[in-house]
């Protein structure tokens, strides 16, 4: 006999939109400076000879004139006299690098550092399984990679969703990206397995979300998403039958993502999502306010967005749903969906990101946790958690931080050493505190191994 299974998922269908557009960034050569300057911290007064442009009196740097094309050279000469120096590089605003012509309206990736994390991972060759009412994938957009698909409901390989919740919780992990069509998902470079354990009306039993499971775990999958749970209220925390399959997953070192549930409950979320090695994940709106169907309470780890279709905030004409493509009655559309459902793949998605830059299993969560951005109360509540994820920050973190505290490296150059922590020219490899000036490096003109001097 079945045991009902709640979707954590209130389906507001708003409709297809089509036919906008967004902007996209020109792909660069590297990173723009401003030609004919030099930066350099040292006052006007040191500077003897040299044509000041502009001097900056509170953090102490001058803007000197240097022959256009000759900037690095202006550079080098002025390291050699011990002085910190370098180009006028430029910064710009983050855009979306990506030409999927409905992106623009995709306002929560933007809420977790989705341009941003995207100049370093897209998630490459992790696969997320999506243990959901199935996949149908459109011709038209789609997802990027699927693997291993399975249906445990109807026990064979087609996983079908004739409900479409599956389908667009596995687009905001992975739809096509790039490709000048409809959306874009979170980590576009993943690969989804979409694994059936609900069936079209929305329920599944315990038994076949255990097998699902075992299924993901053994065929590959870094990451699991259950948008799906029991109604809060139940007070249900552990099962015998699901119990043993996440003891599983974590033993194997999958991490695994649960929404936290649709009841507006105050005390606890849904099981799965408050068993301890999952990933609980609660929903914000577009204004980072908890969103009122969100389960909080005990078990709660983090939280994503999950929308409101009753608003819109970001006055861009449509709801503040999550946007992405599924299938409604058997045709193919761009739809605002809300729930903590929505909310639980952005989480999914960025743990693949995580992953895909080089973050253990172990690091995954403490990265997201550590650096949320904190919302309510001050460090963590029952309401957001540790607090709203962010991709990029995540990403950023290092382990052994005092009492916990996530870090921040910056290291451009990749050659492992962080700006932070000494690294005085982040973007050549060729320079960190462990290299040396010997041997082929002893005339480069550089100080390899930051001690202030050139070549010694």
């Amino acid at each position: 006999m079945k045991k009902s299974v709640e979707r954590s998922c209130q389906v507001v269908v708003i409709g297809a939109v089509l036919g906008f557009h967004c902007s996209a960034l020109a792909n660069g050569q590297g990173i723009p400076f401003r030609e004919g300057e030099v930066v350099v911290a040292t006052s006007p007064e040191a500077l003897s000879g040299e044509v000041l442009i502009r001097y900056y009196p509170n953090s102490g740097l001058s803007v000197i004139r240097a022959d256009k094309g000759k900037e690095a050279d202006k550079v080098k000469q002025q390291k050699s006299k011990g002085r910190k120096a370098g180009k006028n590089y430029i910064a710009q605003h983050f855009e979306y690098p990506i030409n999927d012509p409905l992106a623009s309206y995709q306002w929560h990736f933007e809420k977790v550092q989705a341009s941003s994390a995207w100049t370093i991972s897209a998630g490459a060759s992790i696969t997320v399984a999506v243990l959901d009412t199935g996949l149908t994938d459109s011709n038209s957009d789609g997802i990027g990679c699927t693997t291993y698909p399975r249906d445990v409901v109807n026990d064979d390989s087609d996983p079908a969703d004739g409900d479409g919740h599956g389908t667009h919780v596995a687009g905001t992990i992975a739809q096509r990206t790039n490709n000048a069509i409809g959306v874009a998902g979170l980590a576009y470079e993943s690969c989804i397995m979409p694994v059936k354990v609900l069936d079209d009306s929305g329920s599944g039993s315990f038994a076949d979300i255990a097998e699902g499971i075992y299924w993901a775990v053994n065929n590959g999958a870094k990451v699991i998403n259950m948008s799906l749970g029991v109604n809060a209220r139940s007070g249900i925390a552990n099962d015998s039958i699901i119990d043993p399959a996440l003891d599983y997953a974590a033993e194997k070192q999958v991490v695994v993502v649960a929404a936290a549930g649709n009841d507006g409950f105050r005390k606890n979320v849904s099981y799965p999502a408050i068993y301890p090695s999952v990933i609980a994940v609660g929903a914000t709106d577009f204004n980072n306010n908890l969103a009122s169907y969100s389960n909080k309470g005990k078990g709660l780890d983090i939280v994503a967005p999950g929308g409101n279709t009753r608003a819109d905030a970001n006055n861009d004409g449509y709801a503040d749903g999550v946007l992405q493509e599924t299938i409604i009655d058997g045709a193919s559309g761009y739809y605002f969906f809300q729930g903590t459902s929505m909310a639980a793949p952005h989480v999914s998605a960025i743990a693949a990101i995580l992953l895909a830059s080089g973050k253990s299993y172990e690091d995954v969560s403490s990265a997201m946790f550590e650096s949320a951005l904190d919302l309510g109360n001050v460090g963590f509540d029952n309401s957001f958690g540790h607090g709203l994820v962010q991709a990029y920050d995540a990403m950023q973190w290092l382990p052994g931080g005092s009492e916990g505290d996530s870090q921040v490296c910056t290291d451009n150059d990749g050659d492992g050493y962080c700006a932070e922590e000494g690294d005085c020219d982040d973007n050549n490899a060729q320079v960190n505190p462990s290299r040396n000036e010997k041997g082929p490096r002893r005339n480069d003109g550089l100080d390899n191994n930051c001690d202030g001097l050139i070549d010694n």
